[in-house]
């Protein structure tokens, strides 16, 4: 995703060093892994991947690479919006191209050296294409609202905080106009994404309590 900023908190390390314990095995055994971070817009899944990312290449020397939920949209963001805006019932799982995220995570996992991937440019509204080469890293993080569905992460995430939960740090980022339609929209994706907790194998409250099942 071009265009975005992500800065490094201290604050999510706790989750960093749970995860160092969850996914040993896999540490240990030199195997590509794959962790998702799933939830509402503006729970802060993109400041934990970036999070991780730094964390794990700090203490373990492990190189990550993050793909970005907003990059597998359909439409590109403006068209996207317009389209919500003609027939608002198409907010949901199917306005984002998960088969693809699964597809790319699990070539990422068998050390593909050419995936090819759909990069979001908000400033030009436009989707264009990044080649990966996945044997220059050593694990994966996805970052999307719908993470927790997805078929080939190891180990899921899920940030259990709603739209009016994150309301301010949505006015922070200020990517998103506030109005009305977009709270509407905002309802509609909390009512699919509530339940999805149910599927992860932690769950990260507001106060960044931690639970993994």
């Amino acid at each position: 995703m071009i265009g975005e900023k992500l800065t490094y908190y201290s604050v999510y390390k706790k989750v960093t060093d749970i995860l160092r314990t969850e996914l040993s095995e896999l540490i240990k055994s030199n195997t590509k892994f794959c962790i998702s971070i799933g939830g509402e817009s503006g729970c802060g899944k993109s400041s934990l991947a970036y999070a991780i990312l730094k964390d794990l290449k700090k203490q373990l020397g492990l190189t990550g690479f993050l793909f970005h939920g907003d990059d597998y949209f359909k439409l590109p963001p403006k068209d996207n919006h317009n389209a919500r805006i003609k027939n608002i019932s198409q907010v949901g799982i199917e306005e984002v191209d998960l088969a693809t995220i699964d597809e790319n995570i699990l070539k990422f996992k068998n050390n593909n050296i050419k995936i090819i991937k759909p990069l979001v440019n908000y400033s030009e509204n436009l989707i264009g294409q990044e080649i990966l080469n996945a044997s220059e890293y050593d694990f994966c993080i996805v970052e999307c609202a719908y993470a927790s569905i997805l078929k080939n992460p190891d180990f899921k995430i899920f940030m259990n905080l709603t739209y009016i939960d994150t309301k301010k740090n949505r006015l922070k980022r200020a990517r998103d106009i506030m109005n009305a339609f977009n709270e509407q929209v905002l309802n509609i994706e909390h009512l699919i994404i509530k339940e999805h907790y149910k599927l992860s194998n932690m769950i990260i409250d507001s106060k960044l309590n931690i639970k993994t099942q």
